[in-house]
Protein backbone atom coordinates (compact mmCIF):
# COMPACT_ATOMS: atom_id res chain seq x y z
CA UNK A 1 0.00 0.00 0.00
CA UNK A 2 1.33 3.47 -1.05
CA UNK A 3 1.43 6.07 1.61
CA UNK A 4 -1.17 8.69 1.67
CA UNK A 5 -1.91 12.44 3.43
CA UNK A 6 -5.30 13.11 4.16
CA UNK A 7 -6.87 16.05 6.17
CA UNK A 8 -9.77 16.57 8.74
CA UNK A 9 -11.91 19.23 7.40
CA UNK A 10 -13.41 19.34 11.10
CA UNK A 11 -9.84 20.34 12.28
CA UNK A 12 -8.53 22.53 9.27
CA UNK A 13 -8.97 26.48 9.95
CA UNK A 14 -7.99 27.68 6.29
CA UNK A 15 -5.24 29.60 7.30
CA UNK A 16 -3.17 28.49 4.19
CA UNK A 17 -0.05 27.63 6.14
CA UNK A 18 -0.31 24.46 4.12
CA UNK A 19 0.09 26.02 1.06
CA UNK A 20 2.99 27.74 1.73
CA UNK A 21 4.53 25.36 3.18
CA UNK A 22 4.15 22.92 0.22
CA UNK A 23 4.89 25.38 -2.68
CA UNK A 24 8.31 26.60 -0.43
CA UNK A 25 9.16 22.78 -0.06
CA UNK A 26 8.78 22.27 -3.64
CA UNK A 27 10.14 25.19 -4.77
CA UNK A 28 13.75 24.47 -3.47
CA UNK A 29 14.26 28.55 -2.08
CA UNK A 30 13.34 29.61 1.42
CA UNK A 31 10.46 31.77 1.42
CA UNK A 32 12.06 35.07 1.89
CA UNK A 33 13.97 34.21 -1.02
CA UNK A 34 11.10 33.43 -3.41
CA UNK A 35 9.39 36.31 -2.11
CA UNK A 36 12.26 38.45 -3.32
CA UNK A 37 12.35 36.71 -6.94
CA UNK A 38 8.71 37.14 -6.61
CA UNK A 39 8.77 33.34 -7.62
CA UNK A 40 5.28 31.88 -8.50
CA UNK A 41 3.38 30.27 -6.08
CA UNK A 42 3.02 26.62 -6.87
CA UNK A 43 1.36 24.45 -4.16
CA UNK A 44 0.60 21.08 -4.81
CA UNK A 45 -2.43 20.80 -2.59
CA UNK A 46 -5.87 23.24 -3.11
CA UNK A 47 -7.06 24.44 -0.53
CA UNK A 48 -10.99 24.90 -1.37
CA UNK A 49 -13.01 27.26 0.87
CA UNK A 50 -16.72 26.70 1.02
CA UNK A 51 -19.22 28.41 3.29
CA UNK A 52 -19.69 24.90 5.01
CA UNK A 53 -16.24 23.55 4.87
CA UNK A 54 -12.56 24.61 4.37
CA UNK A 55 -10.48 21.38 3.09
CA UNK A 56 -7.14 21.08 1.39
CA UNK A 57 -7.47 18.45 -1.23
CA UNK A 58 -4.48 16.26 -2.41
CA UNK A 59 -3.56 13.42 -4.36
CA UNK A 60 -4.35 10.28 -2.47
CA UNK A 61 -2.06 8.41 -3.88
CA UNK A 62 -4.20 6.07 -5.59
CA UNK A 63 -3.44 2.12 -5.84
CA UNK A 64 -4.42 2.18 -9.42
CA UNK A 65 -3.47 5.93 -10.54
CA UNK A 66 -6.39 6.91 -13.00
CA UNK A 67 -3.97 9.65 -13.70
CA UNK A 68 -1.08 7.66 -14.74
CA UNK A 69 -3.32 5.24 -16.83
CA UNK A 70 -4.87 8.11 -18.80
CA UNK A 71 -1.68 9.82 -19.25
CA UNK A 72 -0.63 9.41 -23.37
CA UNK A 73 2.82 10.19 -22.93
CA UNK A 74 4.00 8.04 -19.50
CA UNK A 75 3.89 11.57 -17.63
CA UNK A 76 2.99 9.77 -14.50
CA UNK A 77 4.61 6.81 -13.41
CA UNK A 78 5.05 5.40 -9.51
CA UNK A 79 8.63 6.06 -8.23
CA UNK A 80 9.72 4.54 -4.63
CA UNK A 81 5.83 4.02 -4.12
CA UNK A 82 4.91 7.44 -4.93
CA UNK A 83 2.30 8.43 -7.65
CA UNK A 84 5.00 10.71 -9.79
CA UNK A 85 4.62 13.20 -12.66
CA UNK A 86 8.03 13.20 -15.56
CA UNK A 87 7.38 16.88 -16.21
CA UNK A 88 9.70 16.14 -19.05
CA UNK A 89 7.46 13.60 -20.64
CA UNK A 90 4.49 15.90 -19.83
CA UNK A 91 2.76 16.76 -22.90
CA UNK A 92 0.20 19.14 -21.32
CA UNK A 93 -2.94 17.62 -22.66
CA UNK A 94 -4.72 17.49 -19.11
CA UNK A 95 -6.28 13.84 -19.34
CA UNK A 96 -4.56 13.12 -15.83
CA UNK A 97 -7.07 16.11 -14.65
CA UNK A 98 -10.21 14.72 -16.30
CA UNK A 99 -9.54 10.90 -14.75
CA UNK A 100 -7.95 12.30 -10.99
CA UNK A 101 -11.26 11.10 -8.93
CA UNK A 102 -10.48 13.72 -6.31
CA UNK A 103 -8.88 16.73 -8.14
CA UNK A 104 -6.01 16.67 -7.17
CA UNK A 105 -4.13 17.49 -10.63
CA UNK A 106 -3.20 20.78 -11.38
CA UNK A 107 -1.86 22.06 -14.70
CA UNK A 108 0.45 24.98 -14.54
CA UNK A 109 1.95 26.90 -17.49
CA UNK A 110 5.83 26.15 -18.25
CA UNK A 111 8.56 28.86 -17.02
CA UNK A 112 8.45 31.60 -19.85
CA UNK A 113 12.13 31.59 -19.61
CA UNK A 114 12.45 27.29 -20.66
CA UNK A 115 9.73 28.05 -23.41
CA UNK A 116 11.47 31.30 -24.76
CA UNK A 117 15.55 29.78 -24.74
CA UNK A 118 13.87 26.32 -26.51
CA UNK A 119 11.66 28.10 -29.11
CA UNK A 120 10.69 25.77 -31.63
CA UNK A 121 11.32 22.57 -29.57
CA UNK A 122 7.64 21.83 -29.21
CA UNK A 123 7.40 22.24 -25.78
CA UNK A 124 3.71 22.21 -24.41
CA UNK A 125 2.67 25.39 -22.98
CA UNK A 126 1.50 23.49 -19.37
CA UNK A 127 2.70 20.73 -17.08
CA UNK A 128 0.61 18.78 -14.46
CA UNK A 129 1.89 18.77 -10.98
CA UNK A 130 0.19 16.90 -7.88
CA UNK A 131 1.34 15.95 -4.45
CA UNK A 132 4.25 13.58 -4.49
CA UNK A 133 4.10 13.51 -0.59
CA UNK A 134 7.40 15.69 -0.38
CA UNK A 135 9.31 12.22 -1.29
CA UNK A 136 12.78 13.99 -1.07
CA UNK A 137 12.08 15.91 2.68
CA UNK A 138 13.46 13.29 5.41
CA UNK A 139 11.19 15.29 7.34
CA UNK A 140 8.06 14.07 5.40
CA UNK A 141 5.18 15.97 4.01
CA UNK A 142 5.37 19.98 4.85
CA UNK A 143 1.92 20.20 5.07
CA UNK A 144 1.51 17.79 8.09
CA UNK A 145 4.77 19.14 9.55
CA UNK A 146 3.63 23.05 9.52
CA UNK A 147 -0.61 22.88 10.38
CA UNK A 148 -1.46 24.76 13.41
CA UNK A 149 -4.24 22.55 13.77
CA UNK A 150 -2.79 19.51 13.26
CA UNK A 151 -5.67 18.84 10.49
CA UNK A 152 -2.90 16.43 8.89
CA UNK A 153 -2.22 13.12 8.93
CA UNK A 154 0.14 10.93 6.99
CA UNK A 155 -1.52 7.69 6.13
CA UNK A 156 0.76 4.71 5.62
CA UNK A 157 0.16 0.84 6.18
CA UNK A 158 0.56 0.69 9.69
CA UNK A 159 -1.71 3.94 11.16
CA UNK A 160 -4.24 2.15 8.16
CA UNK A 161 -5.03 -0.88 10.32
CA UNK A 162 -4.66 0.65 13.41
CA UNK A 163 -7.44 2.85 12.16
CA UNK A 164 -9.56 -0.20 10.54
CA UNK A 165 -8.86 -1.95 13.88
CA UNK A 166 -10.24 0.43 16.22
CA UNK A 167 -13.24 0.96 13.56
CA UNK A 168 -13.86 -2.84 14.17
CA UNK A 169 -13.59 -2.39 17.99
CA UNK A 170 -15.98 0.45 18.10
CA UNK A 171 -18.85 -0.99 15.41
CA UNK A 172 -18.58 -4.75 18.13
CA UNK A 173 -18.68 -2.54 21.38
CA UNK A 174 -22.04 -0.80 19.95
CA UNK A 175 -23.40 -4.33 18.87
CA UNK A 176 -22.87 -5.73 22.22
CA UNK A 177 -24.73 -2.54 24.56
Amino acid sequence: MKSFVIADSRKCIGCGACEVACASANSKLPIPEAARLRAPFKPRLNLIFTPEVTMPIQCRQCEDAPCAKACPAEGIVFLDGVVHIRKENCIGCKMCILACPVGAVNILPIDTNLRDSEEGTGLPEFYAQKCELCNDRAEGPACVNICPAEAFTLIDETSLTKTVKLKREKILRSMTT
